[in-house]
C-alpha cells in the first residue's frame, strides 16, 4: 500500500495538474467535442428526423433550432461568467480573512471544478451546435437531436448549479475549513509501509551525501522507489530531509552507503522539490494552515477567539493520531523484504514543533485561548503516545503556561491558566 508520505514526484506533478482550477474543466470541454460530433453524426443518420416524428415540442425546423442554439449560447455564457465571478469574489473575501494559502484547497474542490467544467462544456456544445445548424435547411442540418439533448440537459444542470453555489459558500466557512484540514491531517497519520524490525548498522560517516538539485520545499518523497534503487545499487540509504523541509541547492537530502555515484542522481530524483508549500506535503502543510487560521483569528483586526479555540481542538485530535505512531528510527525494506532505507526519528517533531511554537506566541496574550490549548495538551498527554512525543508536548505546555501567565493581567486569569495546565 502506498502510504500518504510515500508519493512519487510524478504523483506530485499529476496532483498539481489535476487539482488546478482548469484541469478538470479542460478535460470536460475536451470530452464535449467528440460527444457533440457523435450527436451530429446521429442527426445525419436520421435520429433528428425520428425525433421529429414524436411531434411537439420536438418537431421544429432550422430557424427554430438556430434560435434555440443561440439562446443556449447566451445562457451558458452568462452562467459561466456568473459562476466564475462569484467564485473569485467569494474566494478573495475569504482569503483576506482566513489566509491566501487556503485558496488552493477551495479551488481544487471537485464540486467547484466539475461545475465550471460542465458550464464550459455546455457552452462549447451550444457553439458547435449553432455552427452546424442551417436555418434554411431541413433534416440533418437542423441538428435537432444535438440541440434537444443540450436543452434537456440544461434543466438538471441548473439544479446542480444551485447546489454548487451552496457548496461554495459552505466550503469557505471557517469551521468547515478547519474540520476538513483536521480530517486530512489525521488521515496522514499512517505507519510506514514495508517496515523492517531491524536493519544493518553501517558507519554512516563513510557514506556519501545525496544533495538537492535546486532550492525549494520537499513536496513528496517516493520511499519505495528509494528502497528499490538502494537494492539495485547493493547498498542502503539514510533519509535526512522529510516532507515540508526547505532545502537549497547542494543541501544534503540523505546519505547513501555502498552505492556508486551513478545511483545518487536516481535517488535524488525521488524527491519532488517545489517552489512553494502545497497540499502534497501532507500533514506538515495542513498543521501550518491550522496555525495560520488561528493566528489570523487572534489578530486585532479579526479578534475571533472561538475560531482559534476550534483550531486548538482540531490540532489536539491531530496530535493524538500522530503521537501514537512510533518515533524511533525505522528501516523500510525493498520488495524482497531486506532493510534498505533508514528513516530518522522526530517525525512528530517535524510536523508539530515549529507550528506549536508559533501558536503559543499568538495565543499567549489571550487567556481563554491559552487555557484551551493547555487543556488540549493535557488530554493528549493522558493518551498512549510515544515517549518522544510526550516529552515534546510537556515542553510546549510548560513554555505556554509561563508565557501566558506572564502576559495575563489578572490573578484570576493566572489561576485559570494554572488549573488548565494541571488537568
Amino acid at each position: 500500500m502506498n502510504r500518504p508520505h510515500s508519493r512519487t514526484p510524478a504523483h506530485w506533478i499529476a496532483a498539481l495538474l489535476w487539482r488546478s482550477y482548469w484541469g478538470l474543466p479542460t478535460l470536460l470541454v475536451t470530452l464535449a467535442v467528440p460527444l457533440v460530433a457523435l450527436l451530429l453524426y446521429g442527426d445525419a443518420a436520421g435520429a433528428g428526423d425520428w425525433l421529429a416524428t414524436l411531434g411537439w415540442p420536438f418537431d421544429f425546423g432550422g430557424g427554430v433550432a438556430q434560435e434555440l442554439a443561440s439562446a443556449l449560447v447566451t445562457l451558458y455564457s452568462a452562467l459561466v461568467t456568473l459562476y466564475f465571478s462569484i467564485s473569485l469574489l467569494v474566494l478573495t473575501l475569504a482569503a483576506s480573512n482566513l489566509g491566501v494559502r487556503l485558496i488552493d484547497r477551495w479551488i481544487s474542490r471537485r464540486t467547484t471544478r466539475v461545475t465550471l467544467g460542465l458550464l464550459l462544456a455546455g457552452l462549447v456544445w451550444a457553439l458547435l451546435a449553432l455552427l452546424a445548424i442551417d436555418p434554411d435547411a431541413t433534416g440533418a442540418r437542423t441538428a435537432r437531436l444535438t440541440v434537444t439533448t443540450l436543452a434537456l440537459g440544461t434543466v438538471p444542470l441548473l439544479c446542480w448549479l444551485s447546489y454548487a453555489l451552496h457548496d461554495l459558500g459552505r466550503t469557505i466557512h471557517v469551521d468547515t475549513a478547519i474540520a476538513a484540514l483536521g480530517a486530512d491531517t489525521v488521515a496522514e497519520a499512517q505507519p510506514y509501509a514495508n517496515r523492517c524490525s531491524s536493519g544493518p548498522d553501517p558507519d554512516w560517516d563513510d557514506g556519501e551525501p545525496v544533495v538537492a538539485r535546486r532550492a525549494g520545499y520537499v513536496e513528496t518523497i517516493d520511499l519505495r522507489a528509494i528502497a528499490e534503487i538502494a537494492r539495485r545499487a547493493g547498498g542502503c540509504f539514510r533519509l535526512e530531509k522529510g516532507q515540508g523541509a526547505f532545502v537549497m541547492a547542494g543541501d544534503t537530502l540523505g546519505t547513501a552507503m555502498d552505492c556508486e555515484a551513478r545511483w545518487h542522481g536516481r535517488i535524488g530524483r525521488q524527491f519532488a522539490i517545489g517552489s512553494f508549500r502545497s497540499a502534497p506535503q501532507g500533514a506538515v502543510f495542513y498543521v501550518r494552515l491550522l496555525v495560520e487560521i488561528a493566528a489570523r483569528a487572534l489578530s486585532p483586526a479579526v479578534n475571533d477567539l472561538y475560531t482559534a479555540r476550534a483550531c486548538a481542538d482540531t490540532l489536539g485530535a491531530a496530535m493524538m493520531a500522530h503521537g501514537a505512531l512510533p518515533q524511533a528510527p525505522q528501516w523500510i525494506g525493498d520488495r524482497e523484504g531486506k532493510a534498505r532505507l533508514l528513516v530518522l526519528p522526530q517525525r512528530f517533531t517535524a510536523i508539530f514543533d515549529a507550528p506549536l511554537a508559533a501558536l503559543r506566541q499568538a495565543a499567549a496574550p489571550y487567556p481563554s485561548v491559552a487555557s484551551r490549548l493547555l487543556d488540549i495538551y493535557g488530554r493528549v498527554l493522558a493518551r498512549d503516545i510515544d515517549p518522544v512525543v510526550r516529552e515534546l508536548i510537556v515542553h510546549h505546555r510548560d513554555v505556554l503556561l509561563a508565557h501566558a501567565r506572564a502576559r495575563a493581567e489578572t490573578d484570576t486569569d493566572r489561576r485559570a491558566l494554572t488549573q488548565a495546565a494541571q488537568r
